[in-house]
């Protein structure tokens, strides 16, 4: 099917398959060429002897071509999204210039594929991600060049043989109850969801957590376990599927077996294994074994693959515990994810071909760039996002709120769709289809700003240093070096920065730092759009420089000349969800009217806004009168009047949140609280707040006090700016400030 274009030859890939037990109703299996834009390459059928050869044409520029291996689909309805979907079997291929042939391509089509598939053989698949925090925000990024160790573990049954009387003695005390304290450390916490967190609480119980956790105490505690109440279910496996946790009390045949025999007391324990592995795997963790089965390497999306034999002598279905290692140094492995105690780490009864998913912290894992497929027409160019906030989410930027749609506001272009503006230092995201460099000549682009309303020489390029990050052995070592792509001056134009090729030089591309990584530019709002404050009395000072404004994307080839993109075809997109996980579907970016064909650009409106907030709480009152004492006592003569807290909370253009509240000693909760949007200065902030919710009464001293006759406040407010670069918000512009006050009973008081 292949043709290859004026410039190119075709090298051929030789599939060879293992097939097993094929079904009857798969009438044809197909090997599918993918580039990295989800251009079909090539697609041949596998011959009786699960045999194919593809034709992968080569041009002037590597690229990173996807071979995927799946059933026969209409070519109406062939992207390589809806193969992946269906179960098709992919792996990736670097194709460089000047290779003259490639090695063979081998798949295992195995039980995930063939359902009638029966046998010892179980296919094993997963990825390992890394957890960043990047601006407040966890990402989760591959782990690429990794090596996987799979284990098997030998089954409770076999473990429960294995422990010595003084332990079954133990495990009797725990059944029986009532339990002797058992001292158990806090187990690390994982930083998210992930299959198997738990927590282990003061009281006792140990229970499945699929909630993200808080960071880890910077002490470590224990806990003592001294009543038996309920045990909760644990499993680290994702099946049977997360649900509503469940309080299972311990049955009495298996408090009655544990006054019996040791032969009917494991045989009851192996039978309520799932009630008792929480503890189990705790209490026995010395008595685990483990059997290295097989190593293999994550790919650069952070897949791994592995069929293991299981073993004959063990009827019990896989328990598997992963480790990974990676290269991080010069002749050093670093093992980057070994949760223990291994027993609570298991993936006990995993069911071959399910999804496996390790996540690591560590420091010093290498990620890679996220390596979501991205469904869009040929020779794209996709601004994906500012920072790490979808451009979907702009206000002017999808199909309800673009211009001349029933959703659109003019006084809301720019802002994100909970209204909030952006601010600091701007970074957009930029991704295009190799085919612009392979096929278009395409080889660079530029990033510039403006106003609406500044004239087209305004326009200002980005100035910062652009870069990628990639990886490759040398000598046996993984060595990360630096890949500058800009700005850089070619021919007359200047301020140019390179399309990143599909691949590096050498190795593969890397992520040290999530956010310079997969920047295209750098806006900085704060030196063109400064923020102006506050006088002493809540007036604004000088002029607003935010606003709108403008960001431009051009396309230049390698003689650095301006090109026409609607004449090479080329599609400028936007994706079309907020959500950048997963496959990308996309939009395109002229039916939403961010397109000037005239002028052979993209363009952007963002709503820029680092103006400060400003906090001030005012002298308290009581029944009007305000408090005359410097020391800040107020008099009350009855618990009836209303105690007045006027504060003010401002941003010039009401992008702030503020919160208030009153406190009453130093451990109660609010007694008073308020909570709105802040007023754009102080004319226009009422002189006393309304509480939250609206409609309650203002505070009186009784409401204050309590049962307490004299009692001590303080008033806190905490003004929060909305706006965002894209990655966090912009809390350098919140403002808080707090006030305290006394209230006691006067002369003529009737307290």
């Amino acid at each position: 099917m292949a043709t290859a274009k004026r410039g190119e030859r075709n090298v051929p890939l030789e599939i060879r398959t293992t097939i097993t037990e094929r079904p009857a109703e798969l009438t044809s299996v197909v090997a599918y060429a993918f580039s990295k834009g989800g251009t079909l390459l090539d697609m041949q059928p596998l011959d009786k002897g699960g045999s194919a050869k593809l034709a992968l044409p080569v041009g002037k520029e590597a690229q990173a071509v996807r071979v995927v291996l799946g059933p026969e689909m209409d070519k109406g309805e062939l992207d390589v999204g809806e193969l992946l979907r269906r179960g098709g079997l992919d792996a990736h291929v670097a194709l460089r210039p000047n290779m003259e042939r490639l090695p063979p391509l081998r798949f295992e089509l195995g039980p995930d594929v063939w359902p009638h598939w029966i046998g010892r053989r179980c296919l094993v698949k997963g990825t390992l991600l890394k957890s960043v925090v990047a601006g407040g925000i966890t990402l989760k990024l591959p782990v690429c060049n990794a090596a996987i160790d799979i284990y098997e573990v030998d089954p409770w049954p076999f473990i429960i043989i294995k422990l010595p009387e003084y332990e079954i003695d133990r495990l009797r005390d725990i059944v029986v109850g009532p339990w002797p304290p058992i001292d158990l450390p806090i187990p690390p916490r994982p930083p998210e969801r992930f299959p198997g967190a738990f927590r282990v609480d003061l009281a006792g119980e140990v229970s499945l957590n699929p909630q993200p956790l808080p960071p880890e105490p910077p002490e470590r505690i224990g806990a003592r376990i001294t009543d038996p109440g309920t045990i909760r279910g644990f499993n680290p496996q994702p099946e049977p599927p997360r649900e509503m946790l469940r309080s299972l009390a311990l049955p009495a045949e298996l408090q009655l077996a544990a006054r019996s025999s040791r032969a009917v007391f494991e045989r009851a324990v192996v039978a309520h294994l799932e009630l008792l592995r929480p503890i189990l795997c705790w209490l026995f963790p010395m008595f685990v074994k483990r059997t290295k089965l097989v190593t293999v390497m994550t790919d650069e999306c952070g897949h791994f693959r592995a069929v293991i034999w299981r073993s004959y002598f063990n009827l019990d279905v896989p328990d598997l515990y992963f480790v990974a290692r990676q290269r991080i140094w010069p002749g050093f492995w670093v093992t980057i994810y070994e949760p223990t105690p291994v027993a609570c780490h298991t993936w006990w009864n995993y069911v071959c071909g399910t999804e496996v998913t390790l996540v690591t912290t560590h420091p010093l894992a290498h990620a890679c760039p996220p390596c979501p497929p991205i469904v869009a027409p040929n020779n794209w160019v996709l601004f994906m996002a500012v920072g790490n906030t979808s451009v979907w989410r702009i206000h002017g930027a999808n199909d309800t709120t673009k211009v001349g749609a029933p959703g659109h506001d003019p006084a809301k272009l720019g802002l994100l769709d909970d209204s909030a503006p952006w601010g600091g230092s701007l970074r957009p995201r930029l991704e295009f289809d190799s085919s612009l460099r392979s096929d278009l000549g395409v080889r660079y682009y530029r990033v510039s700003y403006k106003r609406p309303a500044e004239a087209e020489s305004e326009w200002r390029p980005n100035t910062d240093a652009i870069n990628r990050h990639y990886t490759h052995e040398v000598g046996g070592d993984l060595i990360l070096e630096q890949y500058p792509l800009g700005p850089q001056s070619v021919g007359a134009s200047a301020h140019l920065c390179e399309i990143p090729p599909a691949l590096p030089p050498t190795g593969q591309w890397s992520t040290p730092n999530v956010v310079l990584d997969t920047q295209s530019a750098v806006i900085p709002t704060v030196a063109v759009a400064p923020g102006t404050t506050f006088d002493a009395g809540g007036n604004p000072v000088g002029t607003d420089q935010g606003g709108p404004w403008q960001i431009k994307v051009e396309l230049f080839d390698a003689a650095g000349n301006l090109v026409d993109p609607e004449a090479l075809g080329i599609k400028w997109r936007v994706p079309a969800s907020s959500d950048l996980s997963g496959t990308i579907q996309t939009r395109d970016a002229a039916l939403l009217g961010l397109v000037d064909a005239a002028q052979n650009r993209m363009v952007l409106t963002v709503r820029v806004d680092n103006n400060p907030t400003f906090a001030r709480i005012d002298a308290p009152s009581v029944g009007g009168s305000a408090a005359a004492d410097e020391c800040g006592v107020m008099n009350y003569a009855s618990r009836a009047l209303g105690v007045d807290v006027p504060f003010l909370a401002l941003q010039r253009n009401r992008f702030a949140s503020y919160s208030f509240y009153v406190q009453r000693g130093a451990v109660s909760p609010p007694e008073y609280s308020a909570a709105g949007t802040a007023a754009a200065n102080a004319a226009g902030m009422p002189a006393a707040i309304p509480p939250s919710p609206p409609g309650d009464p203002l505070p009186t001293v009784g409401s204050l006090l309590d049962l307490c006759v004299l009692a001590g406040f303080t008033e806190n407010l905490y003004v929060a700016h909305r706006a965002t670069d894209g990655w966090s918000r912009q809390d350098q512009y919140d403002s808080r400030t707090a006030r305290a006050f006394v209230l006691a009973p006067g002369p003529t008081s009737n307290a």
